[in-house]
């Protein structure tokens, strides 16, 4: 059991160390526990246990398929609105120059106040 906490928190600390970081390196971490977890009882002849393992092995790919789905319906949304955004900036270009000059000026008076 401690090798497994501790490969998971070698895992957490490598991806943290390398930059990456947010849920989906947390989501990543979640899954490879649980699988390496699986994979330490899955030579254990306890039926309670074997039953276990399978309703968690269930589980788990049913998180990966609806996590999966997620992460499509987000990029789909993230093209569409992209897109959206590509159509207006073309059809009102000086409209979209007004709106980014005062994004830039909001910001410049917020990095302004900080100092």
């Amino acid at each position: 059991m401690e090798d497994i906490v501790e490969s998971g928190a070698r895992a957490r600390r490598d991806d943290h160390n390398g930059g990456q970081g947010g849920r989906s390196v947390e989501w990543r971490n979640l899954v490879a526990d649980v699988e390496d977890l699986v994979k330490k009882v899955a030579n254990v002849d306890d039926a309670e246990i074997a039953e276990i393992r399978s309703k968690v092995e269930h589980t788990l790919e049913r998180a990966k398929t609806s996590a999966r789905a997620g992460v499509a319906a987000v990029r789909g949304r993230a093209e569409d609105v992209s897109e959206a955004t590509d159509e207006y900036v073309r059809e009102n270009p000086w409209a979209a120059i007004g709106v980014a000059a005062a994004v830039g000026i909001v910001i410049g008076f917020i990095a302004a106040g900080r100092r």
